[in-house]
């Protein structure tokens, strides 16, 4: 796994002509890492396109040179004139001819030199160095390149390394170079580690299954990208050996109908097709291209396809790949995507078509990751990471039971996922698919009570299997409150996770009545904690030493124990347990308004609200003709086998801030609960005005489930892209916007300013997505 921390930002020095894989590959590999890649060129700005070569051996025709051809149309992301080279990390070069021109730029030059004086990392590969050489940097410097450049670079001073062969790179303090784009693996790897990445060396097998024209990039991408991280991969084509080649095709877009085509590189298989033996490999990637077409026809194809699929190992196909998948007839009751020419042949093999609106959405359904082109290989090859587990997530286990508190459970469950962690959800005596009910806990106050008011919650779905998951696996323990662990604490299984836990000095997180379980495992003995204030004798009986809380927000932290009261205390405790994971949280200093109304949905406001809070946003609620310190009644929405959703009192949610005079030119972003609410408030004039001074200002909206009724009575959903809750759809279509299905319910989309989401499963894309546009990011 790739895992540098915090966000690492590289800057992809561009030009017309550079080396087609030299630009892409690192570009599109280095952001499936989590790294952000902004590729600029001088004289050109975000949205234009830098022409590319595709270099490759004249050796194929007895050419004593390399041969060059027309690549693809490289889309530039940002500005070279605008761009503050202080707030990157490393310089990045590629080759090709474009190095020739750019180091006679004096701005090109300066820009080497910051990144050089500042002691930040270069990396320049094949002709890049010309660069280095034009400003002054390679003096005395260990340096490779493409071996045309050995004069130049001597005669600049350089130490000069002769590369054994094209795949060799030399790296020299902060300097890394290396000969052409066959170093990529290595020089990709160098690059990541001087980021202070860590890649886990992975032992995974990977077959590429490929053929004639197949789509260059959506080859090499993927490819390389893997090999990078460790793995070993083989790439096959039918009735071909190791080291015979395949042409590939160059496909684009340059204003006709359909895609273009050119020539691309010749690509060099590593292993024959005959006598494969397919059970030795982890996974197999299907590129895309026009090979897909022929190879669809080919027996061994379709029964080495159907044996990937039937032992449920991961399979990635992208673009055309998928008329070998439909071929197959392994797509039925399946979902996908792909090109969309080829979604034709997706639905008559039975799967559900998924819309890859933008084109570089991939999905992940099961074991099988589909894509629709080759801009979305981020996405796709961090998607096959994640299913090889070669991914860097931290694992939690929420440890649940009947009747814990609604919030409690939740709000940890989705904040978490939405940072990039993967939680799994486990009850004792149930299995995943398995619910737990919950509970809602809230203040007596409200009736003059002198305890807390419990009602009925959401039912919580649970992921996983109790007595199938290996506790090793895990970094933290989080245990919710509630009712549940009074029973949970006489459950020696339970005890015994608890304890396994503690004895590996594993972060173990507990709120409200969680504490319960880790005084009955022996676990508190000396141990600094709080929690709900009706706890303190049984935690004092059992040797704690007690923090006597003064607010219901207070947290504790001692060593690998984190305790809090209940769950007004959240962002505190989320907060606490990210940072215990080695979790770094870009402080934000964002502030975000929560549009609120009474029968709002509980999640669908508390859920995002603590999770922007635990990131450090100020965040205020507020709602028509009230005022801070009021409250807004919530509804808890569920599915109990009726035809629509059930509706139950939920919390009592406190607003932060009055709505009156409120000014919302100081806030960052909107974001819209949904519920009941939504309904009333889109007939407030007042709210209509709001709504469309964040549309017009193209700050970031973020709505869910029955919040874009009020986006479509403000007018501005013309134009635009979102999904809903399905009931919503008319409002949505009737407001000029173009419907996106949300399959699955959790589904979520971006359409430049604007977040959507159907429904609070959705809860972790919605808030990551909206993390996204507000520049924030947590790195492990």
């Amino acid at each position: 796994m790739a895992n540098c921390k915090p966000q690492k930002k590289v800057l992809l020095l561009c030009g017309d002509y550079m080396e087609d894989y030299e630009a892409m590959v690192p570009f599109q590999a280095l952001q499936a890492y989590g790294i952000a890649v902004d590729a600029v060129c001088p004289g050109k700005k975000a949205g234009d396109y830098c022409r590319t070569t595709v270099e490759d051996s004249g050796a194929y025709h007895g050419y004593q040179t390399y041969t060059e051809k027309p690549g693809h149309n490289f889309s530039l992301n940002a500005t070279f004139d605008e761009v503050d080279f202080s707030k990157y990390d490393a310089l990045v070069i590629p080759g090709g001819r474009a190095p020739e021109y750019l180091a006679i730029n004096e701005s090109v030059l300066n820009c080497a030199r910051q990144f050089s004086d500042s002691g930040k990392l270069i990396a320049a590969i094949c002709h890049g160095p010309l660069i280095l050489a034009a400003a002054g940097l390679l003096k005395g410097r260990k340096c490779t390149a493409y071996h045309a450049l050995r004069p130049v670079l001597i005669d600049a001073g350089a130490h000069w390394i002769e590369p054994k062969t094209m795949m060799d790179c030399v790296s020299d303090g902060n300097l890394i170079t290396g000969v052409i784009y066959k170093a990529h693996p290595e020089y990709i790897q160098l690059v990541v580690k001087a980021l202070g990445g860590e890649i886990a060396g992975s032992d995974k097998r990977i077959l590429f299954l490929c053929g004639d024209f197949m789509e260059d990039y959506e080859v090499t991408v993927p490819l390389q990208s893997l090999q990078a991280l460790g793995c070993h991969v083989d790439a096959v084509c039918p009735k071909k050996k190791a080291g015979d080649f395949c042409p590939t095709a160059v496909h684009d877009f340059e204003g006709d109908q359909t895609y273009t085509e050119k020539p691309g590189h010749n690509f060099i298989l590593t292993a024959s097709y005959e006598g494969l033996d397919a059970s030795s490999y982890d996974a197999l990637v299907i590129p895309g291209g026009r090979s897909p077409e022929y190879l669809a026809l080919d027996e061994t194809v379709i029964a080495l396809v159907k044996k990937f699929m039937q032992s449920k190992k991961p399979v990635a196909s992208i673009c055309h790949g998928q008329q070998i998948l439909a071929a197959a007839g392994v797509l039925k009751g399946r979902k996908c995507t792909a090109y969309p020419a080829v979604k034709l042949n997706v639905l008559l093999g039975g799967a559900t078509w998924l819309e890859p609106d933008p084109i570089d959405r991939c999905y992940t359904d099961e074991n099988l990751v589909t894509g629709a082109a080759w801009p979305g290989h981020p996405q796709f090859v961090s998607q096959l990471m994640a299913l090889l587990g070669i991914r860097p997530q931290k694992k939690v286990l929420l440890l649940c039971g009947d009747y814990m508190e609604d919030y409690e459970a939740m709000v940890p469950f989705q904040a978490l996922q939405a940072y990039g962690i993967a939680v799994d959800a486990v009850c004792p005596g149930k299995k995943a698919g398995d619910y737990c009910r919950t509970q809602v806990g809230d203040s007596g106050a409200y009736h003059g009570y002198q305890t807390y008011t419990e009602k009925p919650g959401h039912n919580f779905s649970l992921n996983a299997t109790f007595d199938e998951i290996d506790f090793s696996k895990y970094d933290a323990l989080v245990i919710p409150g509630g009712r549940a662990p009074e029973y949970l604490a006489i459950n020696e299984s339970v005890l015994n996770c608890a304890r396994q836990f503690s004895d590996s000095g594993k972060v173990i997180a507990a709120i409200c009545h969680g504490q319960l379980i880790l005084a009955a495992a022996g676990l508190l003995k000396g141990r600094k904690c709080t929690a709900y204030h009706a706890l303190r004798p049984v935690l004092i009986d059992a040797g704690a030493h007690w923090i006597e809380p003064k607010t219901m927000m207070d947290c504790v932290s001692d060593g690998n124990l984190i305790t809090g009261v209940i769950y007004k205390a959240h962002p505190e405790y989320i907060q606490l347990v990210v940072k215990a994971l080695g979790g770094e949280i870009a402080g934000s200093d964002k502030r975000i308004l929560f549009l609120c109304g009474d029968f709002m949905e509980d999640y669908e406001v508390t859920v995002p609200l603590q999770s922007l809070q635990t990131l450090g946003c100020h965040v205020d609620a507020v709602c028509p003709k009230k005022k801070a310190g009021d409250f807004c009644p919530t509804a808890v929405h569920d599915f109990e086998g009726d035809q629509t959703y059930t509706e139950k009192p939920g919390h009592n949610f406190i607003l932060t801030a009055s709505y009156e005079g409120l000014d919302a030119s100081s806030y960052d972003a909107l974001v819209i609960p949904g519920g009941r609410s939504p309904e009333y408030l889109a007939l407030d004039e007042t709210v209509i005005a709001l709504v469309k001074k964040f549309m017009q200002s193209k700050k970031p909206v973020a709505s869910i489930c029955h919040g874009q009724q009020i986006l479509a009575a403000a007018g501005v959903l013309k134009g635009r892209k979102c999904t809903a809750y399905p009931a919503v759809k008319l409002n949505v279509l009737l407001g000029g916007a173009t419907w996106l299905e949300p399959d699955p319910i959790d589904r979520c989309y971006t359409d430049e300013n604007l977040v959507t989401g159907a429904a609070w499963p959705g809860h972790p894309q919605f808030v990551s997505q909206l993390m996204a546009l507000l520049g924030i990011r947590v790195s492990f």
